[in-house]
């Protein structure tokens, strides 16, 4: 079974965000970054329910490349990526980041 998936405008935000910050960092980075991330929406239609269960029906994956989680919930037949924030951001933080997603 394949899975719909959905990016709320703010996990679009927070990827933009880090798009920006990668390639301030070095040219053509950003697009590495881009790519990776593209794939990671077919990844979680085919297989949503890999990822570990963290919090209140909210899943995180990690891009292999980059130190960027993608957080999101899966119901019924629809993912729906709700954030996305960097590896080192606190529980506190993340916890907060999720109620107001």
């Amino acid at each position: 079974m394949s899975y719909r998936v959905y990016v709320r405008s703010a996990a679009e935000r927070d990827i933009v965000e880090a798009q920006n910050w990668y390639e301030a960092q070095q040219q053509g980075l950003a697009a590495e970054f881009h790519a990776e991330f593209s794939a990671m929406p077919g990844s979680l239609a085919e297989t949503p329910r890999i990822y570990p269960l963290l919090y209140r029906e909210v899943r995180r994956a990690a891009l292999h490349r980059f130190p960027y989680l993608v957080w999101y919930r899966v119901q019924n037949s629809n993912v729906t990526i709700i954030a996305g924030t960097h590896g080192r951001v606190g529980p506190g933080r993340i916890s907060a980041l999720l109620r107001g997603r």
